[in-house]
């Protein structure tokens, strides 16, 4: 008779910490992105588990202070920019869902120029508003 196989799905989360660690992310920054990828799990984002992870710490990092180029996060990820974009720009609608509060208002919002950088804004309550630039090359 056959073997029954049992496959475990793969979630964003399993990824997240070794991705964090190699990119050296602060323990903080860590905690706010497995947070972030469990809310994004809740959503129906069709994309692939490191793709997400690889979102959601380009997310972190960007409104952390150690902020991590695009390219090391795609380096350390084996995720192509282009694909670490897309992923973001479809958690986008959401980051007011995703992003942990505690972590979001202790950063500071960044304004930057239409010509630099693709915008989107997150709003976290009605006093208080993030900008986060998406990085072009």
């Amino acid at each position: 008779m056959g073997q029954s196989m049992e496959m475990g799905t793969i979630h964003a989360a399993d990824y997240l910490r070794r991705f964090c660690s190699n990119l050296g992310m602060t323990n903080q920054a860590v905690k706010a992105a497995h947070e972030a990828v469990q809310k994004s799990e809740e959503l129906d984002i069709r994309r692939s588990p490191i793709s997400i992870a690889a979102a959601v710490i380009y997310i972190i990092t960007q409104l952390s202070d150690d902020k991590k180029p695009l390219k090391d996060i795609s380096v350390v990820t084996q995720v192509a920019e282009g694909t670490i974009k897309n992923a973001y720009k479809d958690l986008s609608p959401h980051l007011s869902q995703i992003i942990p509060s505690w972590f979001a208002k202790k950063r500071i919002s960044r304004i930057c120029t239409r010509k630099e950088v693709d915008i989107w804004y997150i709003p976290f309550s009605l006093s208080e508003m993030i900008i986060l630039p998406l990085q072009h090359p």
